[in-house]
């Protein structure tokens, strides 16, 4: 949005006091109109039409001294030295959205990280280290030397390293060991039960799902 000025004492100004009030109110109006259009003062015929204004009204102000003639139309007097040029709104609004866009890009860093400014004073955007694993549990994901689960070896016992025969007075990692115990514990009793595989040589029971006796015993054997 774009203001058009208005003096406060422009009503008492002498050459507005010689308009008709037909000339006076089509200079209001015909303000606003460049001003929302960025004319840059500039009235064309066909917006005096819209104005619904006539060029009686028009002669006036430029008798008066108030709008120059310019080619088949007019222009506010010393319009650029009063009013805001379409140059300078257009520059404004340009870094208004600048303006945005950094206060949007500074909210999604801070967001992602912590913001501090620097001796120059410009933000300097420290990222968040990652979420930390609890060191009090044992971490699932991690691998002893001989590739087996750090989980799976600790869970077979229900102790820690330090109590491998139990404890009156279990410590923390204790605690952990008993969790891991009892997980595995869990898990292996969830396991299906895997049917033994059927042997090459055995044509007792072709394409059935389920194997033979002879089947069962040469898969255990």
């Amino acid at each position: 949005m774009v203001w058009f000025k208005i003096d406060d004492g422009f009503w008492s100004h002498s050459k507005v006091l010689e308009l008709s009030p037909e000339a006076g109110w089509l200079w209001t109006r015909a303000g606003a109109y460049c001003a929302n259009q960025l004319t840059d003062g500039k009235v064309t015929p066909a917006a005096l039409r819209m104005l619904a204004a006539d060029r009686d009204s028009a002669t006036e102000l430029v008798m008066a001294g108030l709008w120059d003639e310019h080619g088949k139309g007019w222009i506010f007097h010393d319009w650029a030295h009063y009013q805001p040029t379409r140059e300078e709104v257009l520059k404004e609004r340009a870094a208004a959205t600048e303006r945005k866009r950094l206060s949007r890009e500074r909210s999604r860093q801070k967001s992602q990280g912590e913001s501090r400014r620097d001796g120059h004073g410009t933000d300097v955007v420290i990222p968040r280290s990652p979420t930390r694993p609890d060191p009090t549990r044992p971490d699932p994901l991690s691998s002893t030397p001989d590739g087996i689960e750090e989980r799976d070896a600790h869970a077979l016992s229900p102790f820690c390293s330090k109590h491998p025969q139990g404890t009156d007075r279990p410590c923390k990692a204790c605690g952990n060991a008993r969790i891991g115990f009892e997980a595995h514990k869990a898990a292996e009793k969830s396991k299906p039960t895997p049917l033994p595989r059927r042997a090459a040589e055995c044509t007792e029971h072709p394409g059935y799902p389920l194997p033979c006796h002879r089947c069962a015993e040469e898969a255990v054997a």
